[in-house]
């Protein structure tokens, strides 16, 4: 029994300190504030699916926060299990709760493809060599058959130079080769890394890579081009291609280098093509995409500005190559300032915005939630996040709201 005596010595202490430790953190979650969103115009059934995600400083420390129509939710009123996973995409909790053993280790959304008959996945790990002590970045791919439930699974050095960075921006499947697009940051000797864009395929059957393709090369990097944001589309779903934007003002700032045109332009590469193809803009939309934010859902771009007349959303066709809708919403750009975190789905936009997003916040304007209609251009909902109890004193520093997600 004294053998044992220590152990058990030792599991109490743990528990005791563990238990003191959240027993602290569920109380200082008790001092901060609870907040509602107030509607100030619309219906209050259009916030019913949002989710507000930001932080509350006191003493000089943060509790992030999530705000529902319903809730208030902190950090330090989850358990450590969910604090853990909390920061996972819910598609790939999802991903884990239903294949479990093929998930094993996984948890980059844009890592996966997924369709009715298999779900494959491609990854870049930065690994080291037992033989020579080298770094070197290794493809860790997989494949999961749905119907049979058995996967294959095999690893492949990256071939070329050694990268500083490998990032994951897209993986499909076309006919059944695996189609990888990452971006690479290529080590330099200066402070900042060089860029080019790749797509790898894979013959999954026989486990080897077929091709090794640069779309986008470091020079047109530093021209302005980059990917284009894929908001509210699921990162894992079939698509037939990958989309990017060259922004014009970047050519005339890079070295004295020259450019065929001085347009802004949108390039599209399309995956069983293998081919970079330019798509036109009108002339209307050149210079506005040049300072716009700008998000692509399905074959839709959507260009957003904003000026003293309101925030601006035209919806750009990369198909058909043509505008098929024109909106202006009331959202005053001197009363909310700067580029707000948006989200477009299910025809509306979301917007969240607050007048300052860093941390000193002092100001006392509430953060705002809009949301429009997108066919219409009418407002169908406009709120304020506020203190349920804007009597009681906290004594922390204003709200600070980052992001938006919508269930």
């Amino acid at each position: 029994m004294k053998r044992y005596m220590s152990s058990i010595i030792l599991v109490c202490v743990s528990i005791i300190i563990i238990g003191a430790y959240y027993g602290k953190m569920m109380v200082s979650a008790n001092n901060f504030p609870e907040y509602s969103i107030k509607t100030l115009e619309g219906r209050e059934g259009e916030i019913k699916d949002v989710t507000l995600s930001g932080f509350v400083e006191k003493d000089g420390r943060t509790n992030s926060v999530k705000i529902t129509s319903n809730e208030t939710l902190y950090q330090s009123e989850q358990s450590y299990l969910q604090r853990l996973t909390g920061n996972n995409d819910p598609k790939i909790e999802k991903l884990k709760k239903e294949h479990r053993s093929f998930m094993r280790g996984q948890g980059n959304i844009h890592s996966f493809y997924q369709d009715s008959d298999f779900i494959a996945y491609a990854e870049a790990d930065y690994k080291s060599s037992s033989i020579d002590h080298s770094y070197k970045h290794v493809f860790n791919i997989g494949l999961l058959d749905l119907a049979s439930d058995k996967d294959i699974s095999f690893k492949m050095s990256v071939p070329g130079e050694i990268f500083n960075h490998i990032s994951v921006l897209d993986v499909q499947l076309i006919q059944s080769k695996l189609k990888v697009v990452t971006k690479n940051y290529i080590y330099t000797n200066t402070d900042v890394d060089d860029v080019e864009v790749h797509v790898y395929t894979f013959d999954l059957g026989n486990q080897k890579l077929l091709n090794d393709e640069v779309i986008i090369t470091p020079q047109q990097i530093k021209m302005g081009y980059d990917v284009l944001d894929s908001m509210g589309l699921n990162p894992q779903s079939p698509r037939n291609s990958i989309v990017f934007i060259k922004r014009p003002e970047i050519v005339n700032q890079s070295e004295g280098s020259a450019s065929n045109t001085n347009k802004a332009a949108i390039l599209e590469y399309v995956y069983e093509k293998n081919h970079l193809e330019t798509i036109e803009l009108p002339e209307t939309l050149e210079t506005r995409i040049v300072t716009s934010q700008n998000y692509l859902i399905g074959d839709k771009l959507y260009i957003i500005n904003q000026d003293a007349k309101g925030m601006h959303v035209t919806t750009f066709n990369i198909t058909n190559e043509s505008i098929t809708n024109d909106q202006t919403f009331p959202i005053n750009n001197n009363d909310w300032g700067g580029a707000f975190p948006i989200v477009i789905k299910n025809d509306r936009v979301y917007v969240l915005a607050t007048n300052d997003f860093e941390k000193d916040n002092t100001s006392n304007v509430p953060p705002q939630l809009f949301i429009g209609e997108l066919k219409t251009g009418k407002t169908l909902f406009k709120g304020e996040v506020i203190p349920k109890k804007a009597d009681q004193k906290f004594d922390t520093k204003p709200l600070v709201l980052h992001s938006l997600e919508i269930n």
